[in-house]
Protein backbone atom coordinates (compact mmCIF):
# COMPACT_ATOMS: atom_id res chain seq x y z
CA UNK A 1 0.00 0.00 0.00
CA UNK A 2 1.50 3.66 -0.89
CA UNK A 3 1.49 5.55 2.15
CA UNK A 4 0.04 9.31 0.72
CA UNK A 5 1.65 12.52 1.98
CA UNK A 6 0.11 14.08 4.91
CA UNK A 7 0.96 17.89 5.74
CA UNK A 8 0.89 19.31 9.76
CA UNK A 9 1.29 23.17 10.27
CA UNK A 10 1.89 24.46 13.92
CA UNK A 11 2.65 27.50 15.95
CA UNK A 12 6.35 27.77 16.43
CA UNK A 13 8.65 30.00 17.72
CA UNK A 14 11.36 31.04 14.51
CA UNK A 15 14.13 32.49 16.01
CA UNK A 16 16.31 35.02 13.53
CA UNK A 17 19.82 34.84 14.64
CA UNK A 18 21.22 38.68 14.55
CA UNK A 19 25.17 37.91 14.51
CA UNK A 20 27.40 39.48 12.53
CA UNK A 21 29.02 36.00 10.77
CA UNK A 22 25.48 35.19 9.83
CA UNK A 23 24.31 38.35 8.84
CA UNK A 24 21.12 37.79 10.11
CA UNK A 25 20.10 34.95 7.57
CA UNK A 26 20.38 32.07 9.71
CA UNK A 27 16.86 31.27 11.68
CA UNK A 28 15.89 28.25 13.50
CA UNK A 29 12.92 26.60 15.24
CA UNK A 30 11.08 22.92 15.84
CA UNK A 31 8.69 21.90 13.19
CA UNK A 32 8.27 18.61 14.83
CA UNK A 33 7.58 18.62 18.12
CA UNK A 34 7.66 15.15 20.24
CA UNK A 35 4.85 14.02 22.93
CA UNK A 36 2.70 17.26 22.53
CA UNK A 37 -1.17 16.79 21.30
CA UNK A 38 -1.94 18.74 18.37
CA UNK A 39 -5.50 20.67 17.43
CA UNK A 40 -8.58 18.66 16.71
CA UNK A 41 -7.80 17.67 13.25
CA UNK A 42 -11.19 16.93 12.27
CA UNK A 43 -12.37 14.41 14.69
CA UNK A 44 -8.70 13.32 15.84
CA UNK A 45 -5.76 14.30 18.22
CA UNK A 46 -2.41 13.44 17.44
CA UNK A 47 1.00 13.01 18.80
CA UNK A 48 4.56 12.22 17.32
CA UNK A 49 5.81 9.88 19.54
CA UNK A 50 9.78 10.60 20.23
CA UNK A 51 10.76 7.88 18.60
CA UNK A 52 8.96 8.55 15.69
CA UNK A 53 12.07 9.96 13.53
CA UNK A 54 14.06 7.25 15.11
CA UNK A 55 16.00 6.08 10.88
CA UNK A 56 14.23 8.27 9.10
CA UNK A 57 16.57 9.85 6.61
CA UNK A 58 17.50 13.76 6.49
CA UNK A 59 19.55 13.87 3.38
CA UNK A 60 17.07 15.32 1.07
CA UNK A 61 14.73 17.40 3.55
CA UNK A 62 14.08 20.97 2.14
CA UNK A 63 13.40 24.20 3.61
CA UNK A 64 10.59 26.00 1.51
CA UNK A 65 7.44 28.47 1.87
CA UNK A 66 4.38 27.21 1.77
CA UNK A 67 4.41 23.80 1.11
CA UNK A 68 5.90 25.25 -2.63
CA UNK A 69 8.95 23.30 -3.65
CA UNK A 70 9.45 26.50 -6.07
CA UNK A 71 10.16 28.06 -3.20
CA UNK A 72 13.17 26.59 -2.03
CA UNK A 73 14.76 28.55 0.80
CA UNK A 74 17.42 25.54 1.98
CA UNK A 75 18.34 22.30 1.96
CA UNK A 76 20.12 19.56 3.68
CA UNK A 77 22.01 17.98 0.54
CA UNK A 78 23.55 21.90 -0.16
CA UNK A 79 24.70 22.54 3.26
CA UNK A 80 22.36 25.24 4.23
CA UNK A 81 20.03 23.40 6.55
CA UNK A 82 20.99 21.44 9.55
CA UNK A 83 18.24 19.40 10.65
CA UNK A 84 18.75 17.31 14.44
CA UNK A 85 17.11 15.53 16.91
CA UNK A 86 17.03 16.32 20.60
CA UNK A 87 14.13 15.67 23.64
CA UNK A 88 11.98 18.44 21.81
CA UNK A 89 11.65 17.10 18.61
CA UNK A 90 13.16 17.91 15.39
CA UNK A 91 15.66 21.11 14.87
CA UNK A 92 16.60 22.70 11.90
CA UNK A 93 18.88 25.66 11.39
CA UNK A 94 18.98 27.37 8.16
CA UNK A 95 21.24 29.98 6.29
CA UNK A 96 18.54 31.84 3.79
CA UNK A 97 20.13 33.17 0.67
CA UNK A 98 20.24 36.92 -0.44
CA UNK A 99 17.14 36.15 -2.73
CA UNK A 100 13.53 38.09 -3.17
CA UNK A 101 11.58 35.30 -1.70
CA UNK A 102 14.35 34.50 1.67
CA UNK A 103 14.41 38.70 2.24
CA UNK A 104 11.24 38.79 2.10
CA UNK A 105 10.75 35.99 4.36
CA UNK A 106 12.98 37.16 6.89
CA UNK A 107 11.24 40.57 6.52
CA UNK A 108 7.53 38.84 7.68
CA UNK A 109 9.17 36.53 10.43
CA UNK A 110 10.51 39.76 11.66
CA UNK A 111 7.21 41.24 12.29
CA UNK A 112 5.26 38.31 13.34
CA UNK A 113 3.47 37.42 10.06
CA UNK A 114 5.57 34.05 9.58
CA UNK A 115 4.80 32.35 12.76
CA UNK A 116 4.16 28.90 12.03
CA UNK A 117 6.45 25.96 11.07
CA UNK A 118 4.89 22.91 8.85
CA UNK A 119 6.32 19.41 7.70
CA UNK A 120 5.54 16.62 5.04
CA UNK A 121 5.70 13.30 5.84
CA UNK A 122 4.55 9.63 5.58
CA UNK A 123 3.42 7.27 8.58
CA UNK A 124 4.86 3.77 8.75
CA UNK A 125 3.54 2.97 12.44
CA UNK A 126 0.63 4.54 14.35
CA UNK A 127 -1.46 3.55 16.40
CA UNK A 128 -4.97 4.90 17.61
CA UNK A 129 -7.61 5.10 20.42
CA UNK A 130 -10.69 5.51 19.84
CA UNK A 131 -12.82 8.44 21.46
CA UNK A 132 -15.53 8.10 23.96
CA UNK A 133 -18.82 9.81 23.35
CA UNK A 134 -18.26 13.00 21.76
CA UNK A 135 -14.69 12.72 22.48
CA UNK A 136 -11.95 12.88 19.63
CA UNK A 137 -9.75 10.07 18.82
CA UNK A 138 -6.02 9.91 19.27
CA UNK A 139 -3.39 8.84 16.69
CA UNK A 140 -0.15 8.21 17.55
CA UNK A 141 2.39 8.48 15.24
CA UNK A 142 5.08 6.07 16.71
CA UNK A 143 7.29 5.98 13.14
CA UNK A 144 7.50 8.57 10.37
CA UNK A 145 8.48 6.90 7.06
CA UNK A 146 9.85 9.52 4.77
CA UNK A 147 10.14 13.01 5.55
CA UNK A 148 10.21 15.55 2.71
CA UNK A 149 10.20 18.83 4.04
CA UNK A 150 9.78 21.41 6.77
CA UNK A 151 7.85 24.72 5.83
CA UNK A 152 7.81 28.08 6.83
CA UNK A 153 3.98 29.15 6.65
CA UNK A 154 1.96 32.22 7.89
CA UNK A 155 -1.33 29.35 8.82
CA UNK A 156 -0.66 29.28 12.73
CA UNK A 157 -2.61 25.64 13.60
CA UNK A 158 -2.59 22.20 11.95
CA UNK A 159 -4.39 21.48 8.89
CA UNK A 160 -7.14 18.91 8.98
CA UNK A 161 -5.46 16.12 6.91
CA UNK A 162 -8.10 13.81 4.96
CA UNK A 163 -5.38 11.18 4.77
CA UNK A 164 -5.09 9.88 8.33
CA UNK A 165 -9.13 10.56 8.86
CA UNK A 166 -10.01 8.05 5.99
CA UNK A 167 -7.39 5.80 7.58
CA UNK A 168 -8.69 6.22 11.11
CA UNK A 169 -12.67 5.33 9.20
CA UNK A 170 -10.81 2.46 7.92
CA UNK A 171 -9.81 0.79 11.04
CA UNK A 172 -13.26 1.85 12.62
CA UNK A 173 -15.08 0.08 9.96
CA UNK A 174 -12.27 -2.78 10.28
CA UNK A 175 -12.85 -3.47 13.85
CA UNK A 176 -16.64 -2.68 13.48
CA UNK A 177 -16.90 -5.96 11.02
CA UNK A 178 -14.38 -8.11 13.46
CA UNK A 179 -16.77 -7.65 16.36
CA UNK A 180 -19.59 -8.39 14.03
CA UNK A 181 -17.95 -11.74 12.51
CA UNK A 182 -17.06 -13.21 16.41
CA UNK A 183 -20.59 -11.79 17.59
CA UNK A 184 -21.96 -14.10 14.43
CA UNK A 185 -19.16 -16.93 15.95
CA UNK A 186 -20.25 -16.76 19.46
CA UNK A 187 -24.01 -16.94 18.49
CA UNK A 188 -23.19 -19.97 16.55
CA UNK A 189 -21.58 -21.38 19.15
CA UNK A 190 -24.53 -20.88 21.52
CA UNK A 191 -27.17 -21.92 19.25
CA UNK A 192 -25.13 -25.53 18.89
CA UNK A 193 -25.24 -25.84 22.72
CA UNK A 194 -28.51 -24.78 23.00
CA UNK A 195 -29.52 -27.54 20.01
CA UNK A 196 -27.54 -30.37 21.50
CA UNK A 197 -24.42 -30.61 19.40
Amino acid sequence: MVEKKEIRTQLNNIEIRDDEATGGRVITGYPIVFNKPSENLGGFIEYVESGALKGVSMDSVYLIYGHDFNNVLARNDAGTLKLSIDKTGLLFEATLPNTTLANDVLENIRVGNIRGMSFGFTVADESWEYGKNDDPDIRHVKQIDELFEITLTPIPAYKDTTVAIAKRDAMHKQLSLRSRLEMGIELAKAKEVFNGY
